[in-house]
């Protein structure tokens, strides 16, 4: 369950910019009619997070009834199963069907979402939903009410595979450091591990049950790849350290490429000696 409210949506970061705007003061010099077009923007704004707050919780209740006292498997299936659907060819009718697709109920805000994810899909827009929580991305992209239109679903999804992309690029530059440094890899499991532990849970579903417990055990094990033993023990035969040393060079993925052909060539010389 994802529970989404009023109050935990005023506290993300596209409302705070809404609110920040709302409060920021006026010079003397500003004229009436631009004070009307900011009162105008104000009520534009609250009305647009008053719906969206609205649309979400009612997304995360249907979506809470609907996945209770589902098993991890089965939940993990109906999480998967969902993103196959949004993620339908964006091409022809199915594509076309979609794009005609009105959100329930169907107010100019709520209106106004639909087409500009459909816009974003079509690469003529920013996605609305850039400034939004995992949780409500989440929440968005799983609901099956019909609040949310199948493009909305779409590009909240999309929004979150995004995200979790830029994080990854950034995690793994950083292991490449910890390794080239340590020969360990063991911060990057527990960065791993920590950015699972945050995700929401549907989110948390599409990976494997024993997910975090893998990621943890790895994380105590503390492994030396360079030396090939755990902790701080020395190099073992066949290590990397006992092949090129205990300088360490090229990259990580240069080493494991090179560790890879080594022990092939080892298999085939005692292939042939066999």
């Amino acid at each position: 369950m994802i529970p989404v409210s009023a109050n935990s949506l005023q506290n993300s970061p596209a409302v705070g910019a809404a609110e920040t705007a709302k409060t920021k003061p006026t010079g003397s010099a500003t004229n009436s009619s631009t004070k009307a077009l900011a009162g105008i923007a104000e009520a534009t704004d609250t009305a647009s997070i008053s719906t969206l707050a609205s649309r979400l919780s009612k997304a995360a209740t249907t979506t809470a009834e609907a996945t209770a006292g589902l098993s991890y498997t089965a939940l993990r299936e109906k999480v998967l199963e969902n993103t196959q659907t949004i993620h339908y060819p964006f091409e022809g009718a199915a594509k076309a069907a979609a794009a005609k697709e009105q959100p329930e109920p169907n107010d100019a805000v709520s209106a106004k979402s639909a087409s500009a994810a459909t816009a974003v899909l079509n690469g003529k827009a920013p996605n609305p939903f850039a400034r939004l929580s995992r949780e409500q991305l989440a929440t968005i992209s799983n609901d099956e009410s019909g609040t949310f239109t199948i493009n909305e679903r779409r590009a909240a999804s999309t929004q979150a595979h995004k995200e979790e992309e830029a994080w990854r690029m950034q995690v793994v530059a950083q292991s490449s450091q910890e390794y080239s440094q340590t020969g360990k890899l063991t911060k990057f499991f527990q960065s791993v591990l920590d950015h699972f532990n945050q995700l929401p849970a549907l989110e948390q579903a599409t990976y494997p049950q024993n997910y975090a417990a893998d990621l943890q055990a790895k994380v105590d094990l503390d492994f030396n790849y360079w030396n090939h033993s755990p902790g701080d023990s020395g190099p073992t035969p066949g290590s990397l350290a006992d092949i090129f040393g205990e300088k360490k060079t090229g990259n990580l993925f240069d080493l494991l490429d090179a560790l890879t052909v080594n022990l092939e060539d080892q298999d085939n010389k005692a292939r042939a000696i066999s």
